[in-house]
């Protein structure tokens, strides 16, 4: 039997939640809390496998209530149920030590999915959140690379022109730098990358996920 843990301060979002958990023979809502501090003292004397926490509610918010149950040694799986899909919200909520971050209008059996899965350590997320995150750190990990390159916004701007296909000239009216610029900085582009030429450049760009 899973025991579950709700926290929410609205009646009506925790006597839904009962509804649609009591339709499962495997899990069980062993407790409920409208509030941070009583949700930490539920986590302490109650152990559950899984806890369904709201990110907004008095007290602290759902982020900061991951960390104090983290901070105590809790082990509960923990999974963001609120209704704020933003992408900061989401990955605060990550590093901070949740299990997983599914939106309000989660379907009921995908919800009861994610809590089976949760306690098998798997985490979880609602798909329309899926693609935002991947974007986010996909473009971290390429300002990651630029960085160990030492390549500059411009240097990608003129290797991206480059890759189109963009002549030196053509390159220096996009830019408002002369022919003669770009051309010298084309040459230290190509130290930084370790390239013999453009086409070598350019590829290797491609290669690191920069451009």
């Amino acid at each position: 039997m899973i025991s579950v843990l709700l926290v929410d301060d609205h009646p009506v979002v925790i006597e839904g939640l009962r509804k649609v958990l009591a339709t499962t023979p495997d899990i069980s809502v062993t407790g409920e809390a409208r509030d941070a501090s009583t949700a930490l003292e539920r986590v302490k004397t109650l152990r559950p496998d899984v806890i369904l926490l709201d990110l907004r509610m008095p007290g602290a918010s759902g982020i900061q209530t991951v960390r104090r149950i983290r901070e105590q040694g809790g082990t509960s799986a923990v999974i963001i149920l609120t209704s704020y899909g933003d992408q900061a919200y989401v990955r605060q909520a990550l590093e901070a030590g949740a299990d997983g971050y599914l939106l309000k209008s989660t379907p009921p059996e995908q919800l009861i999915a994610s809590i089976r899965a949760a306690t098998r350590g798997r985490r979880q997320l609602s798909p329309e959140l899926i693609d935002g995150l991947i974007e986010e750190f996909g473009g971290l990990a390429r300002e990651q690379t630029s960085r160990v390159a030492d390549l500059s916004p411009d240097d990608l701007e003129i290797l991206r022109l480059a890759s189109r296909g963009a002549t030196n000239r053509e390159i220096g009216v996009a830019t408002g730098r002369t022919e003669v610029a770009i051309k010298k900085r084309l040459q230290i582009i190509f130290d930084k990358l370790d390239a013999v030429d453009r086409a070598h450049a350019v590829a290797e760009a491609i290669r690191r996920g920069l451009i």
